[in-house]
Parts: structure tokens; C-alpha cells; sequence
């Protein structure tokens, strides 16, 4: 049996779209909370935030973890949220709270001037 091209073409775009799917868009609307946006400079998500009640979260209070790279820069401007930073490519996860509710916040850019938001999830630090 054959299968004519157009099928074929299409079967591929559909399992690639699927192969590549990335299930952080699934769970975000266009804006997030406090009308945060992907592509958005983490000072400015951050104030947004801020402003509508979010709480930074505190990290690395007590387990003696040591900043590096990027971490040394965002705790030095005292973004203590920050959770880590990833050498490779430099996304950061930081953590917010609300009346009771969590918010994960990634971000890409290896500079401070230069990081954006990724993304967002209903997620507390202790569930990763």
C-alpha cells in the first residue's frame, strides 16, 4: 500500500510538533500571573509580581549552597528567590508565593540586563 506524499509530510509535521512539544506553554495562558509574558525582562516580571503580592521566595537560607555564574549577579541585586542556574544554558528557576500559592518562574540570559521569562508554573520549591 502506498501512502501518498502530502500524507507522509503531514505525519511527519504532526510527530515532530509532538517529538519537540514542550509542556511548559500548556499549562501558561499568553500572561501569567500579575500579566507576566514569555520574552519578558525578569526585572520587569519580577515587579509585576512584587506589585500584585507575590512574595520572593527565599532560597538557599540555611543549606550553605554556594552562587556561581549568573547566581552570584542575581543575589548580589538581592534576587534571593533564586533557586539555581544551570552552566550550560543559563535558565533560572526563582519561586514566588501568594496566600498560599506557589509560582516556579524560568528565565534564559546570561547576563542580568539580559534575562527573560520562559515560563511559569503552579510549582512550590519542594515539589522539583
Amino acid at each position: 500500500m502506498k501512502a501518498s506524499i502530502p500524507a507522509l509530510v503531514a505525519l511527519y509535521c504532526i510527530g515532530t510538533s509532538v517529538a519537540f512539544a514542550d509542556d511548559s506553554q500548556t499549562t501558561n495562558d499568553r500572561r501569567g500571573p500579575a500579566g507576566i509574558a514569555v520574552g519578558e525582562p525578569l526585572v520587569t516580571a519580577r515587579a509585576k509580581l512584587v506589585k500584585q503580592g507575590w512574595k520572593p521566595t527565599r532560597m538557599h537560607t540555611t543549606d550553605g549552597y554556594e552562587y556561581s555564574g549568573v547566581e552570584r549577579e542575581l543575589a548580589a541585586r538581592k534576587f534571593f528567590e533564586l533557586d539555581v542556574c544551570s552552566f550550560d544554558s543559563s535558565r533560572c528557576i526563582l519561586f514566588y508565593s501568594k496566600n498560599g500559592t506557589c509560582l516556579r518562574v524560568d528565565t534564559i540570559g546570561e547576563q542580568f540586563n539580559d534575562m527573560a521569562v520562559t515560563r511559569w508554573a503552579d510549582e512550590c520549591p519542594d515539589a522539583k
